[in-house]
């Protein structure tokens, strides 16, 4: 009987730990994919030389990201832009709440060009 108790026990922290593994990996993914979409935004913004509000909205509808930016929306060439992106993920088991993935990235204007 307490054979049968330790392994109905035991399970429970089981599908607990393969749920948490299962977070990290979408986390981890999730990001990776973050990353790949931020080194492409930053190569658009480089090559097109611009960052204004229709430019933003075109990534954010594309990307599925929000876009966030302190720099003026026509820099010059040679200047660095910073920007922000981010996606929300919603875990499993590690939090109740929204985890906001955010990747924050320079490029500088006129490099691939």
């Amino acid at each position: 009987m307490s054979y049968n108790l330790g392994i109905i026990i035991s399970m429970i922290f089981v599908v607990a730990f393969v749920l948490l593994g299962g977070d990290m990996y979408c986390i981890s993914s999730a990001y990776s994919s973050l990353d790949n979409t931020s080194i492409a935004i930053g190569y658009l913004i480089s090559k097109t030389g611009r960052v204004d509000n229709e430019f933003i909205d075109q990534l954010e509808n594309n990307y599925n990201i929000t876009f966030e930016s302190i720099n003026p929306s026509s820099p010059q060439v040679g200047e660095v832009v910073d920007f922000t992106i981010y996606r929300f993920y919603s875990p499993l088991v590690l939090s109740d709440s929204q985890i906001k993935l955010v990747a924050k990235r320079y490029t500088v204007i006129g490099y691939y060009g």
